[in-house]
């Protein structure tokens, strides 16, 4: 191994603990420092390989939305590293068997692909069934992990669990002198404030109640939780993208999921980046709740004068904001999918929107449903 800048490795990891980017830089240090393909920091749980709060690079988007919606249980690295001693580094081409690590599914649907050849990490800290963990790849054209670098692997992570632990703090205090979150308390639908490792740092009063209730969303040691395991890896994942895009380096396009419900309209989630320039919060994302039952929807009459709609047109936007389906809407308007379905196309053009996702996230986030919920206050 190449000699190197120890001290300087050292030094942007607790750079890292007031940056505004965080361990980004830290993370990018490692890859240039150790020649990797890429290195990433987050939570892992260790029980259903539900991932949260990341920095990273080198991994493009699509892998890391595989590995937090399919593959994240099927990682063998990280069951090993979940059973062994924690702050000390394994690699799988060093501690796992190549036979039993190469026939695997995650192997060879997701570890081939990208041309990974091998990859090493360790656990920084452990609560309960999350894991903060680092991990390091090398692509095949690079050389495999040896002792000697995992050994100065784990004299890099002790430096890194502290550093963990003064950011959290950091973060806390951030979060707490913040303007912006008491803010959040003067909105009528439930809305939940996630910190950069995915969370919860806030709520306002009605996701308070929402929350007590246990029956669609709770809390376990600030971890939001769901009773349908997919729908919770769903809103984790819209998570890290809307931090990502709070610190600048992805889009701001809200994510939408859509919450079905036995015999009730469905509840539709938007999840959208906290921006720094409003907030003085960088890596912080909100969840807004929209029930229909509790909370106004916006008039059909609005909707077309902020987005330039037909009655029609507009009447759609509200019924798909209220999660309904296109079949739903038609039916709900006496109408045919086709009519639906031209009219949805038309919406589109008008409003600069390719999806209905996107569509609904930008008039989720407009002045329609906040002047309805402020008009509703009032009556």
């Amino acid at each position: 191994m190449q000699a190197i800048d120890f001290d300087a490795v050292v030094g942007t990891i607790y750079d890292a603990v007031t940056s505004a980017a965080g361990f980004q830089q830290c993370i990018d240090k490692l890859v240039d420092t150790f020649e990797l393909k890429a290195a990433m920091l987050f939570t892992h749980n260790i029980l259903n390989g539900d991932s949260k709060g990341m920095w990273q690079r080198g991994m493009e988007r699509r892998w890391l939305e595989n590995y937090a919606i399919e593959f994240g249980k099927e990682d063998m690295l990280a069951s090993h590293l979940a059973t062994s001693d924690i702050a000390k580094f394994y690699a799988t081409n060093v501690h796992l068997s190549a036979a039993d690590y190469t026939s695997t599914r995650f192997f060879r649907e997701w570890v081939m692909p990208q041309g990974i050849a091998c990859a090493a990490g360790a656990i920084v800290l452990k609560e309960g069934v999350w894991c903060t963990q680092v991990v390091m790849q090398r692509s095949r054209l690079q050389p495999p992990f040896s002792q000697v670098e995992l050994d100065v692997f784990n004299r890099i992570i002790v430096h890194l669990q502290r550093a963990v632990q003064m950011r959290q703090r950091f973060i806390e205090l951030q979060i707490g002198q913040s303007l912006f979150t008491a803010g959040l308390d003067i909105l009528a639908m439930p809305s939940i404030m996630f910190d950069e490792s995915g969370c919860v740092a806030y709520h306002n009063q009605a996701a308070k109640a929402m929350l007590d209730q246990r029956t669609w969303f709770w809390m376990e040691e600030r971890h939001l939780c769901t009773n349908n395991l997919a729908l919770t890896k769903q809103i984790n994942l819209e998570v890290i993208v809307a931090v990502s895009a709070s610190r600048g380096s992805d889009n701001a396009v809200p994510g939408v999921v859509i919450v079905p419900r036995h015999r009730l309209p469905s509840l539709t989630l938007m999840i959208t980046p906290v921006l720094p320039v409003a907030s003085g919060l960088r890596g912080a994302a909100i969840l807004f709740i929209y029930d229909s039952m509790s909370i106004p929807q916006a008039t059909a009459k609005m909707v077309a004068r902020l987005f330039s709609l037909t009655v029609a047109e507009s009447e759609l936007v509200v019924a798909l904001c209220a999660g309904n389906t296109l079949e739903e809407a038609a039916s709900g308007r006496d109408t045919s999918i086709h009519t639906v379905r031209s009219q949805l196309k038309s919406i589109f053009n008008k409003t600069g929107t390719h999806r209905q996702v996107d569509l609904m996230a930008l008039v989720l986030s407009s002045p329609a449903y906040f002047i309805a919920h402020s008009q509703h206050r009032h009556c």
